[in-house]
Formats: structure tokens, C-alpha cells, sequence
């Protein structure tokens, strides 16, 4: 046998696992040993776990309920406002309400004494170089009865050109015609929800049915339905359209009207026209430079702008609130916490005399108050959808539900978490093992 045969085989290197990727292991399991006795020492103490979580749940709830019906009103505002189409100039009478910047937008209803605005005034801005039409606009709500069907409707009083400034169309029937309005005829147009209302159960055609319309200011008094609108928005649907001299005289008994609409022919003519019509009106109301205006003039679109202002406004409001509660429920956390620490720091006197790091403390009562923040921001969620779900039905409003919303609560529950309970870890962490075996 030769010399090599004799030799031993070299021996089998078997590659060791790199410190690096063993030190991540024990890390994950590590982790993964803290969730669990976060999770168990939560557990064992329920009641008192709910009760600390309570603050979190109602501040996110909150949240939710607060953007959920921003959301909702802010679209039912689009809504209900899209039929005054983008060229509309609404003239009020009065000076513009106080809060008008932030949302404030009041309608004078019913002839208010106190408005100055006439027919006339309508009438002759129609002479305006970039006006096509203009209507004046009396509202009064009242209660509708066909047999023994009835409902809450308003009832307007408008001109002729009402349809094309709000670009409405008839599912069937015909608009009153300007010898009804001249005429003061007892004609009424109304919306689809309105005929949804009164005649759809009873399986009546509309057209020539006599209703009747009565409200606080008048006895109530018979229309003849001549024309039904097709479904157009919320606003229009739920609307009953007389003649303005109809309404004006025979129903309210007035010589005023509630407002002015006016269509003008172009977008990029709105601000001109919006001078011309205040320094025609106030040429005609004898309004000089040392007095104020009677009137007001203000576009749809401005319209949407304060209406949604204040529905930010208020979501704004609750989301405050929401936010003192989040701090409210983080100093609770806090607060549980070192109650926590003081309970258990014989155990982790223990741990860390059988080897535990400090961090391995800090984490573990670390993650118990993220566990405690983010489980009381998942109820809170769940309840703030359901509050947010009843306030907007209730409200008639669509039921719009923002995920970013729901993230952005959560988050905020889980750093309040972090925020709150890295006082107490640390505490918890800094402990000197022997003072702590001491504590009986």
C-alpha cells in the first residue's frame, strides 16, 4: 500500500451559521417570546385592560364618526347644490350673515318682510349685456295631501325660466306657461320624489290631479298638477314649482321675493356681471357710497364653498376633541403601565438575573402598550363606523367611508402607544436587579 493510501481523509468542514444571521434569529424569537407575554399579562388583567383602553377607543371612534360625516355632508352639499349649475348668481336680500365666510348661508323664506328685493328688480336685470335669464324665487314649506297620501314638501314660486337656469327636465307633463303666471293659475310642476310620494302607491297617473298644498301662513289650497319632473337631485326631487304671482299673491300675500337667480351666459362673464347687477340694484334701491348694501349677490359656486367650510369646520371640531381624548387615553396607558412596572418588578428582577437584556424589558412592556393602544384603535374603529353609519342615515346623507381615515386613526392609536408607554419600559428596563429580587 502506498503512502497515500495510509493517509485519513481530510475532515468534512461543515460551515457555521454567520453571528450575524443567529443574532437576528434569537432577536425574532426573542420578539416573539415578549408578544406573547405582553399578550398573556393583558389578558390576565381584562377589565382593568378595557377600562385603559377606553380613551383610545372613544378618541379614534370619533375620528372616524368626524371624517365619516364630513365625507357625507360634503357630498350631500355637491349634491344638492349641483343643479345651480356653475353660471348661477343668487341675489339675497339683507347683508351677507356674519358667518358667511365660514359656511353661513341663511335663505329668507316666505316674503320676509324684511327683504327688499322686488320683481321688478328681476325683470330689469334681464337687460344686462351677459344675462340670459333671471327668475325671482319665493319658498314657503308646507304639508301635501293627495287623498290619503301626504308629505312634507316645499312649494316654490318662480318664473318661467326657472327650468332652463337649472336645466330641468319633465318626465312628463308641461311647465305652467307665463298666462298662468300672469294670471295667478293654480298650477303646480312637481318633483319625482314628490310624485314618488303621493301617487306611485295608489298607482295614479299625476298629470291633472288636484292636490292640496297648506302651510302655517295660508289655508290650505288646491293645485292642479300639470307637470312632473324627471329625478334630477336631492333638492329638486323633493320641490313643488308654482307661478311666482301664483305663490306671491295668492299663497303669501307678499310684494317682496325671497331671491333672485340669474343665468349668466358664460363662466367667464360671472365676476362682470356680479359688479353689473350690484350697481344696478343699487342705483335702484337709492343705496349710496356712505350706506350699506340691502342685497347680496354670491355664485353657486361660492355657495358649495362655504357649505363645505363648515362642514370642515365641524369635522375639524370633533377631530380636536378626538385628539384630547387620544392624550387622555395615553397618559391612561402611561399611568397602567408604571402601575405595571411596580406590580411585577420582582419578575423582572428575576429576568434579568437569568440573563435578560435590557432592551429585551423595555421591549416587552413596550410592546404591551402598543397591544393596548392598537387593540382599543381597532374597537374604536369598529365603533366609529357604526356611529358614523347611524349619524348620516339618519341624516339622509351618503355613507362615504375614507380607508385613509381608518389607517390614519389606527396609526395615531399606535404611536400614541409607542409615545406613552416608552416612559414606563424604560423605567421597567433600568431597574437594578438585586433592589428588585429584594421586592417582595
Amino acid at each position: 500500500m502506498g503512502m497515500s493510501s495510509m493517509m485519513a481523509p481530510p475532515p468534512r468542514i461543515v460551515p457555521s451559521v454567520p453571528d450575524q444571521s443567529r443574532a437576528s434569529v434569537q432577536r425574532g424569537m426573542l420578539l416573539r417570546g415578549n408578544f406573547r407575554a405582553a399578550l398573556k399579562a393583558l389578558l390576565a388583567n381584562g377589565s382593568r385592560s378595557f377600562l385603559t383602553m377606553l380613551g383610545v377607543i372613544i378618541g379614534v371612534a370619533a375620528v372616524i364618526t368626524a371624517v365619516t360625516q364630513a365625507e357625507g355632508t360634503s357630498q350631500d352639499i355637491n349634491q344638492r347644490f349641483s343643479s345651480l349649475g356653475t353660471n348661477i348668481l343668487t341675489i339675497q336680500p339683507g347683508s351677507p350673515p356674519s358667518m358667511a365666510g365660514k359656511g353661513g348661508f341663511v335663505l329668507k323664506m316666505g316674503g320676509s318682510k324684511s327683504s327688499t328685493l322686488t320683481l321688478s328688480d328681476a325683470q330689469v336685470l334681464t337687460t344686462l349685456a351677459h344675462v340670459a335669464q333671471a327668475s325671482p324665487l319665493l319658498q314657503t314649506p308646507g304639508n301635501t295631501i293627495y287623498r290619503n297620501q301626504s308629505g312634507q314638501f316645499p312649494m316654490y314660486g318662480v318664473s318661467t325660466d326657472y327650468p332652463t337656469i337649472h336645466s330641468l327636465q319633465l318626465a312628463e307633463g308641461s311647465w305652467f306657461s307665463q298666462m298662468d303666471n300672469e294670471s295667478r293659475a293654480p298650477k303646480v310642476v312637481i318633483g319625482a320624489t314628490v310624485a314618488q310620494t303621493l301617487f306611485t302607491q295608489l298607482q295614479v297617473d299625476p298629470i291633472g290631479q288636484i292636490i292640496r298644498f297648506g302651510s302655517d301662513k295660508f289655508q290650505s289650497e288646491q293645485f292642479q298638477v300639470v307637470g312632473v319632473l324627471a329625478a334630477t337631485s336631492i333638492m329638486a326631487d323633493q320641490n313643488i314649482y308654482a307661478p311666482f304671482n301664483t305663490v306671491q299673491v295668492r299663497v303669501l300675500n307678499t310684494t317682496t321675493t325671497d331671491t333672485i337667480e340669474v343665468l349668466v351666459d358664460d363662466a367667464s362673464n360671472m365676476t362682470l356681471v356680479q359688479q353689473e347687477i350690484t350697481a344696478l340694484l343699487e342705483q335702484r334701491h337709492h343705496i349710496t357710497s356712505s350706506s350699506k348694501d340691502d342685497f347680496w349677490v354670491q355664485s353657486a359656486s361660492q355657495l358649495i364653498q362655504n357649505q363645505q367650510a363648515s362642514a370642515s369646520s365641524l369635522a375639524t371640531l370633533l377631530i380636536g376633541i378626538a385628539a384630547v381624548s387620544l392624550t387622555v387615553g395615553g397618559i391612561g396607558i402611561m399611568n397602567i403601565m408604571l402601575v405595571s412596572v411596580t406590580e411585577r418588578t420582582r419578575e423582572i428582577g428575576i429576568r434579568l438575573a437569568v440573563g435578560a437584556h435590557k432592551a429585551d424589558i423595555r421591549n416587552q412592556f413596550l410592546i404591551e402598550a402598543v397591544l393596548l393602544s392598537a387593540l382599543g384603535g381597532a374597537i374604536g374603529v369598529f365603533f366609529g363606523i357604526f356611529i358614523g353609519f347611524e349619524i348620516v342615515n339618519s341624516s339622509d346623507l351618503p355613507f362615504i367611508l375614507d380607508p385613509g381615515a381608518i389607517l390614519l386613526a389606527v396609526g395615531v392609536a399606535g404611536l400614541t402607544g409607542i409615545i406613552f408607554g416608552l416612559y414606563p419600559a424604560v423605567r421597567a428596563a433600568d431597574l437594578d436587579p438585586i433592589v428588585a429580587l429584594r421586592t417582595v
